[in-house]
Order: structure tokens, then sequence, then C-alpha cells
């Protein structure tokens, strides 16, 4: 097989993709390699089972063929991370929005953080991959191989071995936002796979684009039909998200004074629809940090210690669903296996049956505060979901 774009001077230039195609082939019978640019060894590379070769010009790769002195190119396989010059040590109050997101973290849940302007939501999201756990090796292929098809790979190539954090502006369309385009192209959901899509601003993301995150918040993958073909893109992303209360950001503040009317608010809010609100696992109200606390050191858990736990936690998790293709996390199960087989108290599930009723919550919400509960008990070592999970995980879920 041989992959590349042909220069008009017979260079062989790089092209996008190529992780993903060479994964395609490694399965391929009776092929005896693939010929690529340069450029792209090191990626090609990562796919160990295929035998990789690699010429620069069209000529020299026909010399080499007739001479049958065409090599093997390899090259060391390098890694591609992120910056991890951010702490949770460095937030100061906030104890309720760290403990949502160290569940999010380690259950892979949806969050919505709801606060005043300066209350922290950006700081404490942005903060969150230092608490992801790595990846595994398959994860970190899928992913690469996505930022490989977009473009996003360095020149150097290489393996993509921290958790994508996607934090689009407020002003994105909804083709960039889940995909779309004449030729399909993956979206910010597919390049937050197996990471976290950050969204501030929630609520002035075009109504369109919010709905939009239906499917890929339900399916894990964005499917997007066109008149001659139809793509999936993956999509398995943890959503948090930040919004104000209300347009001026004070309702509910005691120390502010909110200046809009109920009509106001009641629009703004309304903005958020009821189906993608019901798909958000936690809603976390956060108040303005108080000046006194502002001074002081923050006296909070380094993102070290978080993350121990997020890891542990997520090794219960996978030994858990082992057996379930597609499910590596809490979040991803459903709600009748966690009923079944997710070690779930009886007297925690008549707590959940009551909250049903007197909270109102749909079907959706009863799996959604299971699935919470127990990524709680696996985060306290507890094999049972028993009721001070329940309890916590109902703290969570909306008005």
């Amino acid at each position: 097989m041989f992959l590349g774009e042909l220069g008009l001077d017979g260079a062989i230039r790089p092209v996008r993709g190529v992780l993903s195609v060479t994964r395609h082939l490694a399965s391929a019978p009776m092929l005896r390699g693939v010929v690529i640019p340069p450029s792209n060894v090191a990626e090609a590379s990562l796919v160990r089972s295929l035998c990789t070769f690699t010429a620069d010009s069209l000529g020299s790769l026909v010399e080499s063929l007739r001479t049958g002195s065409l090599s093997r190119a390899e090259r060391p396989i390098e890694s591609v991370v992120c910056d991890e010059n951010v702490d949770f040590a460095d937030v100061s109050g906030q104890v309720s929005a760290k403990r949502a997101l160290e569940i999010a973290a380690a259950g892979g849940h949806a969050c919505l953080l709801v606060g005043p302007p300066g209350a922290g939501k950006t700081m404490l999201a942005r903060r969150l991959p230092s608490i992801l756990p790595s990846l595994t090796e398959d994860e970190a292929l899928e992913v690469t191989a996505i930022h490989s098809v977009v473009g996003l790979l360095p020149s150097s190539g290489g393996l993509v071995t921290a958790r994508p954090f996607r934090a689009p502006h407020h002003s994105i369309s909804s083709a960039g936002l889940v995909g779309g385009g004449g030729i399909p192209r993956p979206g910010e959901v597919s390049l937050a796979h197996h990471g976290v899509l950050f969204l501030d601003e929630l609520l002035e993301f075009p109504r369109g684009a919010l709905e939009a995150l239906r499917q890929p918040l339900e399916d894990g993958r964005v499917v997007i039909a066109r008149a001659a073909l139809s793509v999936a893109f993956p999509a398995r992303f943890s959503l948090i998200a930040a919004m104000n209360p209300c347009p001026c950001g004070n309702a509910g503040e005691p120390t502010r004074v909110c200046t809009c009317s109920a009509a106001e608010i009641f629009r703004y809010r309304a903005r958020l629809s009821g189906p993608l609100a019901d798909r958000i696992d936690m809603h976390v109200t956060l108040s303005a940090v108080a000046p006194a606390a502002l001074q002081h050191s923050s006296d909070g858990e380094p993102s070290s210690v978080i993350r121990a736990r997020v890891e542990r936690s997520r090794a219960v998790q996978r030994r858990r669903f082992a057996r379930l293709q597609g499910v590596r996390c809490n979040a991803h199960a459903s709600g009748r296996w966690l009923l079944s087989h997710g070690g779930v108290d009886p007297s925690a599930r008549e707590l959940v049956t009551a909250a049903m009723e007197t909270l109102k919550l749909s079907a959706r919400g009863y799996h959604r505060v299971l699935r919470v509960a127990r990524t709680i008990a696996d985060l306290g070592g507890s094999e049972v979901v028993a009721d001070p999970h329940v309890a916590e995980a109902l703290r969570f879920r909306p008005r």
C-alpha cells in the first residue's frame, strides 16, 4: 500500500489520518507493508504489527523498488502530553465543587457549575485534567487517530498520552461542535473523546448546537448523514459546563444585588432545555468566595492526592466492566445493569425510588443517580452502594 501526496516536483508529502489508515491495514490479509512519507513515520510506527517503509520522492521510491533496497522505517515513539502547571491546591474554598469534579473524573460523569462571575467556575474546570487518569494504550491510539485526521498532531507525530481537554468558544457552530461539513469532519465532541469538553458560558452557545449534544451524551458517538454517505465519529467525553444563575450573574447571592426581573431570569434559564439538563449527571451551585479566604494560601488537597483516588476508582471500574464492550466507567453503564450487578443495597434502592417520586425525577434521572452513587461508593472503597452514597448523589440533581 502506498500512501501520501505527490507533489509536482516528485516529492512525497505528508497527509492526515495516517494512523487511522494503518490501524485498519494492520488486519488486512496478504499486505506486505505500507510506504508513507517521512513526516508520517512516527505516527505510523504506533501500529507495531504493520511493516512501514518510507520514501521522500517518487524517483527514490522507484529506484528502491527496482534494486530491492526499500528498508523498513523505524523511529522511536514519542509522547504528546499536556501542560500540568495547574493544581487543585490553587483553588480557595469551593469544597463542594471540588468534590463534584473529583466524582466526575472518577466516573466519567457530566457536571454543570452554576455560580456568579468570579466564583472560580473556569478555574476549577481547567484544573480537571490534573486529576484525570492516564489513557490506556487503546484509548491513546483512538485519541491520536482522531487528532491525526483533523491535523492537530505536531509535525513530529507521537502518541497522545494525556486526556484531551477541549474548550471551544461560545460562538462555535453546530458543525464545529459535533462535526459536519460537505465532507464530514470530526467536531469538538470527537476531539474530546476519552477526555473533557468544557463549555464556558453555556447559555451563550447557540440553541441548536446545545441540542445537538443530546446524541453524543447518550450514545457516545455522533452520526452525520449526507446524501452520499453516513459517517459515525466516536464522542465518549465528559461534559463540564459553566453558567451564571441569571443575566447579571448575581441571583441568589446574599452580598450582591440582582438587577434582573423574574421574567428575565426565567427566559435566561430556559435556554437550557429540560432534556439536555436531564442528561447532565451533576448540577453544582457555587457562591462567591469570601475576600478573607483569598488572602490566605489554599490548604486544599493537591491534584496528585486526588488523582490517586481517581486512579484507584477507575481501576475498580475496569475490573467491573471488563466483560462489557464499550463500557469503561460508571457513566457508560446502563442503569438496568447497575441495578442487577452494581451492588446496590435494597435500602438504597428504596431511597432512590422515594426520591424519584418526591423530586419528580425522570427514568433517566433515576439511573443517573445510581451511576453517580456507584462512583461515590468506589471512591470510598465500598463494594456496596449504601444510603449515604445515594444521598450525596441526590444532592447533585437539579431542582
